[in-house]
């Protein structure tokens, strides 16, 4: 599992973001796997960012979230299976609104 913390480009923290690989595929091209956010934010921040907000609390709300890794990034679908947004490096892009990751594999 890989874990992230998911910020706004002000930098405010409004979540988490965690990848889980099927059969232990080590995320190689092809790879594919299941992911959850969970919208976690105090009030202000939900305040400042509500675009951000509403994207976060709405997916946190959905199981089945698939993904797929292609090439050098990896495509997030949505429980229907529809693609959502891309996670490439330390930037993710859900329904076009971009945020930050900050990986929290090793400290956890």
């Amino acid at each position: 599992m890989l874990y992230f913390s998911i910020s706004n480009s002000d930098n405010r923290h409004l979540g988490f973001l965690v990848l889980m690989d099927e059969e232990d595929s080590t995320y190689a091209d092809g790879a594919v796997g299941y992911y959850a956010i969970k919208a976690q934010a105090d009030e202000i921040e939900q305040l400042a960012c509500t675009v951000e907000w509403q994207i976060l609390s709405g997916l946190s709300q959905q199981g089945g979230l698939k993904w797929h890794k292609k090439k050098d990034n990896v495509q997030l679908c949505d429980a229907h299976n529809k693609i959502i947004g891309q996670l490439q490096q330390q930037h993710l892009v859900l329904q076009g609104v971009h945020f930050l990751l900050n990986d929290l594999t090793g400290t956890l």
